[in-house]
């Protein structure tokens, strides 16, 4: 009996500690539009082979930057995120897409509507004390899929943006790193 208390207490630390990091809703003055790039950063192998594979994949993605425009309201008590990229691999169309999110629970919400093409097959919005993020699973049309976070640190000037791209296999995640200032 004593081992199942102690671990029940040790759930409600762990619950208390997860509802101090996560922001049950959007800080008001990150409400707005924001421009800015992002350059590619590095490839992460995410393959545990052994031994290493004779011919490792390499990305040979582009250093030269890529414009990177979001912004973020508050529709009838829910999130709603607009993102457009213009280029490598989550390059979105001109128009960019838009993800509607459930009203936030415990920095947590999913996606409930998306005026986007191709629009995601699911998607999450994850708000913590300082940042936004965004995951999105898209499908190719052969079936795969790849995944797309986005995730924005907010500072003072604007927000530091990081971009991540998921190959279908799992396999390697692509990064992009930058910087986005209020445009409004």
């Amino acid at each position: 009996m004593m081992a199942r208390r102690q671990f029940l207490g040790a759930g409600a630390t762990l619950l208390i500690v997860s509802d101090a990091r996560a922001q049950s809703g959007l800080g008001p003055e990150w409400l707005g539009s924001y421009a800015g790039v992002v350059r590619f950063y590095r490839s992460i192998p995410l393959e545990d082979i052994y031994p290493p594979p004779e011919h490792p994949h390499v990305d040979l993605d582009s250093p030269a930057p890529l414009a990177v425009y979001f912004s973020i309201r508050v529709e009838d008590g829910c999130a709603v995120v607009w993102l457009r990229i213009d280029g490598g691999p989550m390059q979105t169309t001109y128009r960019g897409e838009t993800l509607r999110f459930a009203p936030l629970a415990g920095g947590f919400a999913t996606l409930i509507g998306a005026d986007a093409h191709p629009a995601p097959r699911s998607a999450t919005l994850i708000v913590g004390p300082d940042s936004l993020g965004t995951e999105a699973l898209f499908n190719h049309a052969d079936g795969s899929f790849w995944r797309r976070h986005f995730n924005a640190r907010f500072t003072p000037a604007g927000a530091e943006v990081i971009v991540w791209v998921f190959d279908a296999a799992g396999t390697r995640a692509r990064t992009w790193r930058g910087a986005a200032v209020r445009d409004d």
